[in-house]
């Protein structure tokens, strides 16, 4: 089981961690890379929004002097360009924030809706959800969602906003998507997982916090949001044959890799 685990999990992480394109345009904020972007889209908001200039492969925000807050207003314009023009949307009105790395302070923060088209790294918490049984409770993800329509995810998961604790927006997420209070539960911090990976509007960067919880016997998990099409209760077994069939994420399924291999399932043998 061990080796099974740990090869599902390398080969996964290969699709997780892709590097940029070639050609690809450095989002400068701060003086710091924070993103990257195709060179057509770069043209235009250096083109089309004051403060953005292009030279040399990078789009350099120039905010010398400027706060969070001010160089936030630039890349608002930018953000509503790229929406205007078709590059971007819909309109999200959730601010994430724009971080060199994921322990630097943010320099900035933009709307949601842009966050993939310009390559920034967006920070989520994944939630791992297991029965008193010992079996995961998983969610199909519902058809209407812009990325991975249809595929299976972990209990719950999702972004954290400008301003939001990892704490606070797993508490959000956990009862937005499974109607659940994680006050009441035990909770078990994971590892923070990195992933890069293409996705029609640009990339998906995102540094992923892992946590699992327990569910004591007869917990209701329900939908809050809309955005989770029904939950399923599967053997691990199960989930870890979907997984490899890719059926699941990559997010999801490398959140759910991490909690097997902290909870001992690589010790069995197999």
């Amino acid at each position: 089981m061990a080796l099974a685990l740990r090869s599902l999990q390398a080969r996964i992480q290969a699709r997780a961690q892709l590097s940029p394109a070639p050609d690809a345009v450095s989002l400068v904020v701060g003086r710091q890379a924070c993103g990257s972007l195709a060179p057509d889209v770069a043209a235009r908001l250096a083109q089309g929004v004051p403060g953005l200039s292009l030279e040399s492969g990078l789009l350099e925000l120039r905010d010398a002097g400027l706060d969070p807050a001010a160089r936030s207003a630039h890349l608002l314009a930018a953000a509503q360009l790229l929406l205007r023009e078709g590059y971007a949307g819909p309109w999200r009105n959730e601010n994430l924030e724009i971080r060199p790395h994921p322990d630097a302070p943010a320099l900035a923060w933009i709307d949601r809706s842009a966050v993939r088209v310009l390559g920034i790294t967006s920070y989520s918490v994944h939630l791992n959800g297991f029965a008193a049984d010992g079996r995961m409770v998983v969610a199909r993800r519902a058809a209407h969602k812009r990325i991975d329509p249809g595929l299976w995810d972990n209990l719950a998961g999702g972004m954290i906003c400008a301003g939001e604790s990892v704490s606070d927006a797993l508490a959000r997420e956990a009862f937005e998507e499974a109607g659940i209070n994680l006050s009441v539960l035990a909770v078990t911090r994971g590892a923070r997982i990195s992933v890069r990976r293409p996705i029609a509007e640009g990339t998906l960067a995102e540094a992923v916090h892992v946590f699992d919880v327990e569910l004591p016997e007869g917990t209701p998990v329900v939908n809050q949001d809309g955005e989770v099409e029904r939950f399923e209760t599967r053997t691990i077994t199960s989930v870890l044959a979907a997984i490899d069939r890719g059926e699941f994420t990559v997010e999801s399924a490398l959140a759910i890799l991490d909690s097997l291999i902290r909870r001992g399932y690589e010790a069995e043998s197999g």
